[in-house]
């Protein structure tokens, strides 16, 4: 457990022993009746950016009034302060209970996304390991299957294009990096991958011509020859078309040593 969980949950211990005693020191019932002006200060501190002290005063009302008709709202705000913070771990701790505790909110829509959006903001860049990527593309996907009509699918939806073009050059980066050792079946290996799980992603029209070059070096003609249809038909910029361009001039240098091997055998 790391110290911030540990931090927020001692939080937790601390708030619900101050209501304790608040109740044992009036000599009155032990749990406030009211905790309506606990979410009033809570989401005054909110507008104010004041994080913490939203934290304290929403989850006097969670931890006291789990019943009530604010218990839903202060929870989901919970979630959205460790957000604000960036403590998605925590943040998303706290959408889960919404949407396993209040599952009659209108919240539990926005909790649902939230754990998505807080995986994805976890997520590092391309080169590092994906776990965060790939939880939250799967979070991402449930979100668009139990709310078709959300509010938040398009933003959804870009959101998973942005996932799977990240997995997809990191499978084409390792492809590329086999191919410039001269491992060339470990670069198809892995070009091939990229090609089959991440189709639609940006990455398909470099990974074919790096497909193409290690056809080439392996002298596998036939099957670079298949692949220069697929590659035209699929060029958008200029930077694709200049290495597309690059095939046909390393197709004859390798042509050229091949005779030249069989020049030396006959000589």
């Amino acid at each position: 457990m790391t110290d911030k969980f540990v931090k927020h949950f001692n939080r937790i211990f601390v708030l619900t022993i101050v209501g304790f005693l608040f109740g044992c020191s009036s000599g009155k019932e032990t749990i406030p009746s009211d905790f309506g002006s606990y979410y009033e200060r809570a989401q005054t501190a909110y507008e104010k950016k004041k994080w913490d002290k939203a934290i304290e005063n929403f989850s006097m009302v969670v931890l006291n009034s789990p019943g009530g008709d604010l218990s839903d709202d202060a929870q989901y705000y919970l979630g959205e302060c460790n957000f604000n913070k960036k403590e998605y771990l925590l943040a998303i701790s706290e959408y889960q209970q919404l949407v396993e505790r209040y599952t009659y909110s209108p919240l539990v829509e926005d909790g649902y996304y939230k754990i998505a959006l807080s995986y994805f903001k976890m997520a590092p860049r391309y080169q590092l390991e994906q776990d965060n990527s790939l939880k939250a593309l799967q979070n991402f996907q449930d979100f668009i299957d139990a709310f078709p009509n959300s509010k938040y699918q398009k933003d959804a939806e870009q959101k998973i294009l942005e996932i799977r073009n990240r997995l997809a050059r990191k499978l084409f980066e390792s492809g590329r990096l086999y191919r410039k050792m001269q491992v060339w079946d470990s670069a198809l290996l892995y070009l091939d991958k990229m090609l089959e799980d991440y189709y639609d992603s940006d990455w398909v029209t470099e990974a074919k011509i790096e497909k193409a070059r290690c056809y080439i070096k392996l002298r596998q003609f036939d099957e670079y020859q298949k692949l220069l249809p697929e590659i035209n038909v699929r060029i958008k910029t200029e930077s694709e078309y200049s290495r597309s361009q690059y095939l046909k001039t390393l197709y004859e240098k390798e042509l050229k040593k091949i005779a030249k091997e069989e020049k030396k055998k006959h000589s």
